[in-house]
């Protein structure tokens, strides 16, 4: 039986196929449809740009370098201060080129902390300049190197704190050491602040001994 032909009527009821007007050809997407792809890059985790950072050079044993630690000599906590000097000490044993490259950086950040209030600070600031910083810089040209010292050194032995101007006395025995000609440079300057302690007679006898002792090796210079 041969089926009639179908009118234009029926064949707007039946709407369009999509599925065979789609066929061979992608549709757009719509326009307001949001992009959902997430495109991904390489997260860099704290401590792996941290050890980038710090490839090829010179660290503490606890993996601080020179930089770190003459930042921690600031820092409020008298035992992290400590701490950070012990950590210059045995970095510069270990990597003696170190102290060679950043001699000046390094006097010039620890020269700060020659008035430190903390007592056993200044003794191990101290006994790092004596130990490591002086005797490996005496072949150098010492001349701008002491200059850089000589002011902090004469400013502490006017400081309010009588362990602060004692230890003063002790620092400047450094150079003197090392550099004996340099005595005859700040030795007017040197005795009039120890004068002027006399003077004012600030200290007990005990105090007067160790500062006695404490200039008696640069006035025999």
């Amino acid at each position: 039986m041969v089926r009639g032909k179908v009118s234009s009527k029926e064949q707007q009821n039946r709407g369009v196929d999509f599925k065979n007007k789609a066929e061979g050809r992608k549709l757009p997407p719509p326009k307001n449809v949001t992009n959902t792809e997430i495109k991904s890059k390489a997260i860099v985790l704290p401590e792996q740009s941290v050890a980038s950072e710090k490839a090829g050079l010179s660290v503490s044993k606890k993996g601080l370098t020179l930089k770190e630690l003459l930042q921690k000599t600031s820092h409020h906590n008298p035992k992290i201060r400590k701490g950070a000097l012990i950590g210059v000490r045995d970095l510069f044993l270990k990597y003696p080129a170190e102290l060679k490259l950043h001699k000046y950086a390094v006097m010039e950040k620890l020269r700060e902390r020659i008035s430190d209030n903390d007592k056993v600070f200044r003794e191990t600031l101290y006994q790092l300049f004596k130990s490591v910083v002086f005797p490996s810089c005496k072949e150098d040209n010492h001349g701008p190197f002491i200059s850089m010292m000589m002011a902090y050194i004469f400013n502490a032995t006017t400081h309010l704190a009588v362990d602060v101007r004692l230890m003063a006395f002790k620092f400047f025995d450094l150079p003197v050491q090392h550099y004996p000609s340099f005595f005859s440079l700040y030795a007017e300057k040197i005795l009039q602040n120890y004068e002027d302690i006399l003077q004012k007679n600030q200290f007990y006898l005990q105090d007067m001994g160790k500062l006695k002792n404490a200039l008696v090796g640069a006035v025999a210079m």
